[in-house]
């Protein structure tokens, strides 16, 4: 039932039943008190004190809505670092058997001290995070940046994901084109160097973005602590 309905039945009541009303405002709709405090007002009653009471109960009715909702949101972070950092954990290691064991191409030297780099600051990250020990925050924001963005232009790829990329991909080639899509990758990838292509990419991961995000919101909670 909206105001209006209740504006109509309370037009009907005399001053005295306004006043019942919004004495016992506890057993009515807000609705109905809405429609008192209207009904009164083109009557030219004054009901200040009545009033000032009850936007005083929905001022805080408010307030401890807006705490509740609060408290809900801490409590969800909380489990923030076990998530991402399990998360990390087995993305760093199955980045690594990916890469040097099930990989159909050979990564060059110099590109494996890169994976191994990649490998140990994705698990030890996450180690840390998950423990909750110093900089382990920070090791995984690291971790997720580099993540973010992957490319191949002229030849140069790179790419690296520890984990699932969920994001959106510029392609284009000889044979199609400029193509846009979704690019779903689900385990880990770790490419970077020159690789042999007639395409060339631009994509970014929305899955290091969000991590990023509940990171930040994480350590505003532990701050403020």
């Amino acid at each position: 039932m909206n105001k209006e309905f209740f504006k109509n039945e309370m037009n009907s009541l005399s001053d005295e039943e306004l006043i019942t009303i919004l004495k016992n405002r506890q057993n009515y709709q807000e609705g109905a008190i809405d429609a008192v405090m209207d009904v009164s007002e083109s009557r030219g009653l004054q009901f200040l004190k009545l009033k000032n009471e009850i936007k005083q109960e929905r001022l805080q009715e408010e307030i401890n809505q807006n705490n509740l909702i609060k408290e809900k949101e801490q409590s969800i972070l909380k489990f923030v670092p076990k998530i991402v950092g399990v998360y990390q954990i087995a993305g760093g290691l199955f980045l690594f058997l990916t890469s040097m064991f099930l990989s159909d191409f050979r990564i060059d030297a110099w590109a494996q001290i890169f994976l191994v780099i990649l490998t140990f600051l994705s698990i030890i990250g996450g180690y840390l995070f998950l423990t909750e020990k110093k900089n382990g925050a920070l090791l995984c924001l690291i971790n997720q940046v580099l993540q973010i963005i992957r490319f191949q232009f002229f030849g140069f790829t790179l790419k690296y994901c520890a984990g699932l990329s969920v994001g959106l991909i510029i392609e284009s080639s000889l044979a199609n084109g400029l193509n846009f899509g979704l690019d779903i990758q689900p385990g880990g990838s770790f490419v970077l160097g020159q690789v042999y292509a007639m395409n060339e990419f631009f994509g970014f991961n929305i899955i290091p973005i969000i991590i990023i995000y509940y990171i930040y919101q994480y350590k505003e909670i532990s701050t403020n602590k």
